[in-house]
């Protein structure tokens, strides 16, 4: 009897890739893309929160510049419309000129919003003196009144 003749097909090793194994690999690499948009997402999430934090850090700081002349130093924002990039160079540092100006303009057209001495001055309602260690007597109340 003859022997049968080996296919070549055959002879293949069995560790070829099969379409399982295509799969797998389809979703290690769905896996890592995954994970590097996870990645991102929250590198994303912390540039924002710094952006934020920077920037309210800038309107602290040209805040604190601008009350010197105004009352309420917010309304150079507000009322004046001015934006932090207005008064920034493009290093991001807070000109202080570029404040004092736009300070000015708006007090150019808005000067109630000058800081300034309060209308009623001082009513006697704040101590400046020290107080008594006892209260005043009645011959006392009554010199005051001779006046």
């Amino acid at each position: 009897m003859a022997e049968p003749v080996a296919d070549q097909n055959s002879a293949l090793p069995e560790s070829a890739p099969d379409k399982q194994d295509e799969g797998t690999e389809t979703t290690n690499g769905n896996r890592e893309a995954a994970k590097y948009r996870t990645k991102l997402r929250e590198a994303e999430a912390k540039l924002e929160a710094t952006e934020k934090r920077v920037h309210s850090l800038l309107r602290a700081q040209v805040e604190s510049l601008a009350a010197k002349d105004l009352s309420v130093a917010s309304d150079l924002f507000d009322i004046g419309g001015v934006s932090i990039d207005d008064l920034t160079d493009p290093e991001g540092n807070v000109m202080s000129d570029a404040v004092d100006a736009a300070v000015k303009a708006l007090l150019a057209k808005r000067p109630g919003l000058r800081n300034g001495p309060s209308p009623w001055g001082d009513v006697g309602g704040n101590r400046r003196g020290s107080i008594p260690d006892s209260p005043p007597t009645m011959l006392e109340a009554l010199k005051f009144t001779r006046r």
